[in-house]
């Protein structure tokens, strides 16, 4: 298989091209897996990827693996686009409300397996990498728009973008969803978009709700003269430096010295020599949050680093802040 992709890839190009993606997430799939014999994972996603391709989206043009579900496209050409809109909406419908049985026919499967499925639709322009009738591959923002509202189905439903055009649905459809504006981590984090979801399937949960702040990091530097790093190491083994900023997760502070480096017994102030420290804990003094650090270790780096006594050392602490 990878033979035949690398030879198509000498003569790819990217054209434009009208879709309508669905993107489908198998619910529980990660706790299945783990707790089951990899062939009978390899039997159930294998049986998932033909019921889903051969009898719900045959009219697919492309088909990509996910891990734990399947990426589909549908190309829309000419004027057919409320057909198709309608064909792929009743489509996911389907699946959805049959995924709980959809190995029930197969005898080899006699184990418990996933019963729901999240399912993300979206249409516009993508960018489609062909080599002759080769589809290699799709790309493109509603790609990714489809992950994230797939990502929203849970525990299980359907969600379409709002720029679908859900009037293009049959009344029917159009009964089975809700509207609602959301914020979208990476893509409306600070500005929400519109969607279509199914209100008996699907909770849409606070944090996306609401504007999605990125996390903030911040680095607070303590200058420490080396010489006097040397005498409070012995005077005690460990050291606070206090925090401005409350740290959101312990385990991601990071903590690293910087000094001027040595060349050949000098110093040489155009490089900086830095060291990631590790040999710190995080915790409260009191009400004040700080990094306590060990002296003997990071003298013991500085040492084989052959910091001179006069010189200064710059510890940098990088957090995100709660």
């Amino acid at each position: 298989m990878h033979k035949i992709f690398r030879k198509a890839l000498d003569d790819a190009a990217g054209v434009a091209e009208s879709i309508i993606v669905v993107m489908t997430d198998i619910r529980d799939f990660s706790r299945f897996s783990e707790g089951c014999d990899s062939v009978e994972v390899a039997m159930f996603i294998r049986r998932v990827y033909i019921r889903l391709i051969e009898d719900y989206f045959p009219f697919a043009s492309f088909y990509k693996s996910t891990g734990d579900g399947l990426l589909l496209v549908v190309p829309i050409v000419g004027e057919n686009i409320t057909e198709v809109s309608r064909k792929v909406v009743d489509i996911c419908i389907k699946c959805h409300s049959e995924f709980g049985s959809i190995c029930n026919d197969d005898h080899m499967i006699n184990f418990k397996v996933p019963e729901k499925i999240g399912i993300g639709v979206a249409r516009g322009n993508a960018c489609c990498l062909v080599s002759g009738d080769m589809v290699i591959d799709y790309s493109g923002r509603w790609l990714n728009l489809a992950a994230r509202l797939t990502d929203l189905a849970r525990p299980s439903g359907i969600v379409i973008d709002g720029r679908f055009n859900i009037g293009l649905l049959t009344e029917e459809q159009r009964a089975l969803f809700k509207e609602e504006d959301v914020y979208l981590k990476g893509i409306a984090a600070d500005k929400p978009v519109k969607i279509f979801y199914t209100p008996e399937f699907t909770s849409i949960t606070q944090y996306n709700r609401q504007p999605i702040e990125p996390k903030r990091r911040r680095e607070e530097k303590h200058v420490v003269p080396y010489r006097n790093l040397l005498k409070l190491r012995d005077q005690v083994s460990i050291h606070m430096y206090p925090l401005e900023g409350i740290p959101a997760d312990p385990d991601d502070i990071e903590v690293r010295s910087e000094h001027f480096a040595i060349l050949k017994g000098t110093v040489d102030r155009k490089y900086v020599r830095c060291s990631i420290i590790e040999c710190f804990e995080y915790r409260l003094e009191g009400n004040t949050p700080g990094i306590f650090v060990d002296l003997q270790e990071v003298c013991k780096i500085l040492e084989q680093e052959q910091v001179g006594k006069n010189m200064n050392v710059t510890f940098f602490i990088n957090y995100v802040e709660r």
